[in-house]
């Protein structure tokens, strides 16, 4: 845990043991969870071009971007390979790409390599702004009263003062991801963790999971193209815009029909693996790489791995030794018929 996020969390909130995830489950329902998420980074993009310089980085449109929406968007290395997924949000003084922190550290210096002569300044806040993640009616009530009123639609968001409120997806209706300075966001934490249950990361993460949410870290960066991480089926990729890196595989893909992989829910009965686990057939042959896994209720796991179309379906999966159950996503696919087979 970062330090910044460590003083916030007094240390009886950091030691004391968790909720099940279960009773998180639960308390979603009838009454509001809230999660700290102290791995989550925030990159700020400022500067006179800054608008310019996304649009051409990334796979989503910025530069029509209202100030209530925010989107989903990869960027790409030039084989598009996906180094990053991040959900970008705009702001006062340009635009903040939300991302895993650890991804974050790693990857601006390539970033900035393609700044070049533009106006564009790129600064790493994870140690200054921070993100709550809450869910469940309770949760709804506490939040209203802090920011007036709340996005009511998947993917927009309100403004607070310094507060971004974000409306995601989730299993049932809405969550909501806060985004704010770390010192609002730490008295913010010790109000709601009284009236609500506290989660955690990985309970979030569920819920990510659940919702058909994609993440990049850096155990699996560059190793999936957005469209096998069902970025077009989540709106992250915009195929009526300029180039970007990658762009042309990612085109390719969309519009030859030749994508063989794509993104699926599992269910497992053990320990969580790790990103970049291997998925394996009844063949022991190569079937996909896990993207992320999260515990949930009756000491299960669930995660989302990027599968051999051919394979997602055709026999016994397994992960580290562990049978994969296939499990609904909450958005269509591309119809499986239509795929080519092979790998």
């Amino acid at each position: 845990m970062r330090e910044p996020w460590r003083q916030l969390l007094d240390p009886q909130s950091v030691n004391e043991p968790a909720p099940t995830p279960a009773a998180l489950e639960l308390a979603c329902t009838d009454s509001g969870v809230v999660c700290p998420l102290p791995g989550t980074g925030v990159l700020h993009v400022a500067g006179e071009d800054a608008g310019t310089f996304l649009q051409n980085q990334l796979t989503q449109s910025i530069t029509d971007m209202a100030t209530t929406e925010t989107r989903l968007a990869a960027w790409c290395n030039p084989k598009g390979r996906t180094r990053a997924v991040f959900r970008v949000i705009p702001s006062d003084t340009g635009w903040v790409l939300v991302a895993d922190a650890e991804l974050i550290r790693a990857i601006q210096p390539t970033l900035q390599m393609f700044v070049l002569r533009a106006r564009v300044a790129l600064t790493d806040l994870s140690d200054e702004e921070g993100l709550l993640g809450l869910a469940g009616p309770s949760a709804e009530t506490l939040l209203t009263e802090t920011a007036g009123s709340l996005p009511r639609a998947v993917n927009t968001m309100v403004r607070a003062g310094d507060l971004h409120i974000v409306a995601l997806p989730a299993p049932t209706g809405l969550r909501y991801a806060v985004l704010g300075p770390l010192t609002q966001i730490g008295a913010l934490w010790s109000r709601y963790r009284e009236a609500l249950t506290a989660g955690n990361e990985a309970f979030w993460q569920l819920l990510d999971i659940r919702s058909g949410l994609p993440a990049i870290d850096t155990h699996t960066r560059e190793t999936f193209i957005p469209t096998m991480l069902n970025l077009d089926a989540l709106g992250g990729i915009r195929y009526d815009k300029g180039c970007y890196p990658g762009q042309e595989v990612v085109a390719r893909l969309h519009y030859r029909g030749q994508l063989k992989r794509q993104m699926y829910r599992l269910a497992l009965e053990d320990a969580a693996p790790d990103p970049g686990a291997a998925v394996v057939d009844s063949d022991g042959s190569e079937a996909g790489t896990v993207v992320a896994a999260a515990p949930a209720a009756e000491d299960r796991v669930e995660c989302l791995a990027v599968l051999r179309i051919d394979r997602a379906n055709a026999g016994q999966l397994t992960v580290d030794g562990q049978p994969a159950t296939p499990q609904p996503l909450p958005y269509p696919l591309p119809a499986e018929a239509d795929r080519p087979a092979g790998g």
